[in-house]
């Protein structure tokens, strides 16, 4: 075991589909485990025809499905649940990610996979958990986020309302994938020190809740919402460039705030500042003075005002124009593909001193089935 690959001596079976699943095992294969997918024969997991499709199959299984390998069983057969059962008995952990229930149905029963290997680590990933009103309410990806009050919605009151579909995911699902991720660690690790494994409820819906954990605890706590209780918030605010683009103006702290109106040669402003603490968010009227400012300039040149000037602000970025930024290739984030693959969007998790990025070098998503009796082979010591 290196220090690129803590986690290789753990096996991990993915029954996952979709994102949250997907990107759960992603992270523990970035880190060396063993992730074996087990997917449906002849269909696979569907995020593999989710469009659009780049080199045969969906841009997102090429991101979220490498460094793992793929089995085809039927698990709706008496043979292809035989197999899955002895793999099960050679695993550290399950993933899976139907309905509540649904596998019971079907035949799995997990309860029972439990009882047989007590130190298996289950974990199962819904859109709303395993218990309350709403667990089998069926889920894609921004209702959970509708239903959890974070989806953003652009609305201007005159065409009809639409998803802002900036991330191209959902917060919940998102956030779900890193919350098993790191739930299964410490299940792993607890199952390791005392032989009793666990059974993980991971909802998107709780996951996109708990993040935004501030503006639920304001409005219980206080009856009022925190945009509510802090007003318009000029200095914390979108504003407009010459150029038609956008900056966000972050300037809450006295010192940023000081730098930025010294910096435009405006040091009256200063007078503007209305707190007796550390942070202001600004009263309503500093808008109407700061939007003419802001509209003098490009964004490029504002995020160079504040890189020289040490102010909180930036330019609101696209995809677009992230794509070639300095930033983005001097943090070794994003390499490109092999010919006819789409660029891989590397793990955050950076060594300092290396520089190297947990996940670099990892085996490309695999073909459907590709792996099977390699798999078979090194779990079962099959011939």
């Amino acid at each position: 075991m290196s220090r690129r690959d803590p986690l290789a001596d753990i096996r991990v079976l993915d029954l996952s589909r979709l994102i949250p699943g997907a990107l759960a095992s992603r992270k523990l294969a970035d880190l060396g485990a063993d992730v074996v997918k087990v997917e449906q024969p002849g269909r696979g997991d569907y995020l593999r025809q989710v469009r659009p499709i780049i080199g045969g199959a969906s841009v997102w299984h090429h991101l979220l499905n490498r460094g793992k390998r793929s089995i085809a069983l039927d698990l709706l057969s008496a043979s292809g649940l035989e197999q899955f059962n002895r793999l099960v008995a050679k695993a550290d952990v399950l993933i899976e990610s139907a309905r509540p229930g649904r596998w019971k149905q079907l035949g799995l029963d997990l309860d029972a996979v439990r009882r047989r290997h007590p130190a298996l680590v289950v974990c199962s990933i819904s859109g709303f958990g395993q218990t309350g009103p709403w667990r089998d309410l069926p889920s894609h990806g921004k209702n959970m986020d509708a239903l959890a009050g974070v989806m953003p919605i652009v609305d201007d009151g005159q065409s009809a309302p639409r998803m802002s579909l900036g991330l191209y995911a959902s917060l919940g699902s998102e956030a779900a994938g890193l919350n098993a991720a790191f739930a299964i660690l410490a299940a792993v690790h607890g199952a390791r020190s005392s032989g009793t494994g666990a059974w993980l409820d991971i909802s998107c819906w709780d996951s996109a809740v708990e993040m935004n954990r501030a503006a639920m605890a304001i409005q219980a706590a206080t009856g009022a919402s925190f945009e509510q209780q802090r007003g318009e918030a000029p200095l914390y605010a979108l504003y407009r460039t010459s150029d038609d683009g956008l900056v966000l103006f972050a300037a809450i702290e006295f010192k940023f705030f000081e730098r930025f109106c010294v910096g435009i040669g405006r040091p009256d402003l200063l007078t503007e500042w209305r707190s007796d603490g550390e942070l202001d968010f600004g009263d309503d009227g500093l808008r109407n003075t700061l939007e003419p400012i802001f509209a003098e300039r490009t964004a490029s040149q504002w995020q160079q005002h504040f890189l020289d000037w040490d102010v909180t602000g930036c330019q609101v970025m696209d995809p677009r124009r992230l794509l070639g930024e300095p930033h983005l290739a001097e943090r070794g984030l994003l390499i490109d593909g092999e010919p006819g693959l789409p660029p891989t969007v590397l793990d955050p998790v950076r060594f300092a001193d290396s520089g190297e990025r947990v996940g670099t070098g990892r085996r490309p998503a695999p073909e459907l089935g590709a792996d099977e009796a390699v798999v078979l082979h090194e779990w079962l010591e099959t011939t």
